[in-house]
């Protein structure tokens, strides 16, 4: 007996107006499907009936299965198509599976073939590890009889994601870490070094200038209080990350926000540049319509904003209009233009993705350097400003 499922989702309709509702459908291709024939452009498809231990276990098989995995599976997958059926394939990459995980979703893949389903149906019970735009493609795959070269695709589209990704994250751990270590250093100064000092002046009956005293005053707040300022932070984090990922519009903000921050907004936006850039020419080169494909990145997206940028498009070049948006970088517009005059929109498409992974590269080399830069100056002026509150006292008693 099929088990019906609900969903929640998030969609535009013909007239680009934003709608929420809940649909029952029995996966959530099926639920797509359904969005689809209503006339609405889906922007988000969440399951609402995912119980606590049900959302860990997707994650926990996520982790495990680990974030290379996918574009491996594809990359073995157009390997062996030539030489041995679907079926022999998947059989031998069980065999080959590294983990338990890996090996129950192989499984889980092979039954549901045995029991007639597609690739792309059987997919649809491990939508954390095979994203809906990979299903879609596989289904597109299966019907046009281009399982091989759709696999290779895929396969070189999922790696340059994974090594945009993992690029992006080696870039950002840097400054991250020189972060936390310069408050770690400002707090052991003005807890432990300036307490000292300050003892010391008092107990000789001189009395201790206004940064110091800001200094110290601080630090006795910041211990007498720390459960409740802890409790606080904790509080407005775990807040800001419910709003974040529940409600949309401030979602957008945010979103729209991180791409204006120095140097990190850049940096985000030419890593999605390369990845939509990427997969709307290899989506166009598939078959797919111009505006459908647009419809497939934006649901890809991850930045919400952008992703109501590309909804924007893709309603634009529904009813006609060029695959043109202002929030495009200036020499991506006139290679835009020039591939849809001239016909050779993906091949301008692929251009625009090498020029944003070259940008990526470039900016992502530059993170360590700045950061160290502007880490040092933050922790020397911490410094200097606590060391300047401890000099004042004694500048006071030579006088």
């Amino acid at each position: 007996m099929l088990k019906i499922k609900k969903f929640a989702y998030t969609a535009f309709n013909h007239n680009n107006i934003f709608q929420e509702g809940e649909l029952n459908a029995e996966n959530e291709r099926d639920a797509y499907i359904t969005l689809q024939h209503q006339g609405l452009i889906t922007v988000e498809l969440k399951e609402i009936e995912k119980n606590f231990s049900k959302q860990i276990s997707e994650y926990l098989e996520k982790f495990k299965v680990g974030d290379k995995w996918t574009a491996l599976f594809f990359r073995q997958l157009s390997m062996t198509l030539d030489v041995m059926n679907l079926n022999d394939a998947l059989n031998l990459f069980l065999l080959s599976a590294k983990n338990k995980t890996q090996q129950k979703i192989l499984q889980s893949i092979i039954n549901d073939i045995k029991r007639g389903k597609s690739l792309a149906d059987s997919m649809q019970n491990h939508s954390q590890i095979f994203s809906h735009n990979v299903i879609q493609m596989i289904n597109i795959a299966q019907k046009s009889g281009r399982m091989q070269e759709i696999s290779e695709r895929l396969a070189d589209r999922l790696e340059k994601n994974y090594k945009s990704r993992k690029k992006l994250q080696s870039a950002l751990y840097y400054p991250a870490v020189v972060f936390i270590v310069s408050l770690f250093a400002a707090a052991v100064l003005i807890n432990v070094m300036l307490p000292t000092f300050a003892s010391f002046f008092e107990s000789q009956g001189s009395s201790l200038p206004e940064l110091t005293l800001f200094f110290m005053k601080s630090a006795i707040f910041v211990s007498e209080n720390f459960l409740s300022i802890f409790s606080s932070i904790i509080f407005l984090f775990v807040g800001f990350i419910f709003a974040y990922k529940k409600i949309l519009p401030v979602r957008i903000f945010f979103d729209k926000l991180f791409l204006k921050i120095p140097f990190i907004g850049k940096l985000i936006c030419y890593r999605e540049w390369m990845n939509a850039f990427g997969s709307l020419s290899f989506l166009i080169e598939s078959g797919i319509q111009i505006d459908d494909a647009v419809g497939m990145i934006a649901a890809a997206t991850s930045n919400k904003y952008l992703r109501s940028i590309w909804l924007d498009i893709k309603y634009n070049v529904a009813h006609g209009d060029n695959l043109q948006s202002e929030i495009f970088p200036t020499e991506y517009q006139g290679l835009i233009a020039t591939g849809e005059a001239s016909g050779t929109l993906s091949d301008m498409l692929r251009r625009c993705e090498k020029m944003s992974e070259f940008e990526l590269e470039e900016f992502s080399n530059q993170i360590p350097v700045k950061a160290e830069i502007f880490g040092t100056l933050f922790v020397g002026l911490i410094v200097a400003g606590i060391v300047f509150a401890v000099v004042l006292p004694i500048l006071s008693i030579g006088l």
